[in-house]
């Protein structure tokens, strides 16, 4: 696996299989450090945590290759992702299904259709985080924020008037999300009862986690963080 510009080591890792994937995290930073020029840049890319020499690094493990030219948004444009840098294994491809880039199809490198991504509509997003997902066989994946767990009697019960107002302004600062103001909640994807995707924000590097033997498809699971990272918080750019 090479490392495009990152410049740790001489010494690629070895590759990581797709669905052998349980952390990941997704932009072009090598390192998780203070100054620029030890973090080390490359690709953009979804990527995995490694240790060599006692250092933790986040490695490329799928690159990340936009549909549309350069300054159009993913979310409109799409995009596709490559088990290699010279974007020839394909994965799969994430395309929007319609326009506006609220819906995205995901499918394999045969183009057969594992499942679609869905920006939350906005009249739901004080409720729900900005993504969710279908696979099919499956329920909706879905990310309520915590405050709305529980229904509408539990919304009534803290007082609709304050909590909307103070979930509104996050979601206003923050675009589509809001994770990042006031305390820091985990945010968890879960079909019916079942956590299938989490997110638990932290100082550091912005990691996700997936289960290794769960039924849900990775590929889905990696479309959806990659829309939601570089539409918020710039993760090809960073």
């Amino acid at each position: 696996m090479a490392f495009g510009r990152n410049t740790a080591t001489a010494e690629p890792f070895e590759p990581v299989p797709w669905d052998g994937i349980t952390r990941f995290t997704v932009g072009r930073v090598l390192r998780d450090a203070v100054r620029a020029s030890r973090r080390g840049t490359g690709a953009h890319a979804v990527r995995v945590p490694r240790l060599r020499g006692g250092e933790e690094l986040m490695v490329p493990a799928l690159y990340i290759a936009p549909a549309g030219p350069a300054g159009v948004p993913l979310r409109e444009a799409g995009f596709r992702l490559y088990e290699d840098e010279a974007s020839t294994r394909l994965l799969c491809s994430v395309l929007p299904d319609g326009p506006g880039g609220e819906h995205h199809r995901v499918t394999d490198a045969a183009g057969r259709e594992a499942g679609t991504v869905h920006r939350t509509p906005a009249a739901q997003r004080l409720v729900r985080h900005g993504w969710s997902l279908e696979q099919p066989g499956h329920p909706e994946v879905t990310a309520p924020r915590p405050w709305a767990e529980g229904g509408p009697g539990r919304i009534v019960g803290r007082g609709v008037g304050k909590v909307l107002g103070s979930v509104a302004d996050s979601v206003l600062s923050l675009g589509a999300e809001g994770d990042g103001g006031g305390p820091r909640q985990p945010v968890l994807w879960r079909s019916g009862e079942e956590t299938v995707l989490s997110f638990r924000p932290s100082q550091g590097p912005r990691w996700y986690a997936v289960e290794r033997e769960g039924w849900l498809d990775k590929r889905l699971a990696f479309a959806l963080v990659v829309l939601r990272e570089s539409e918020v918080w710039g993760a090809d750019r960073r």
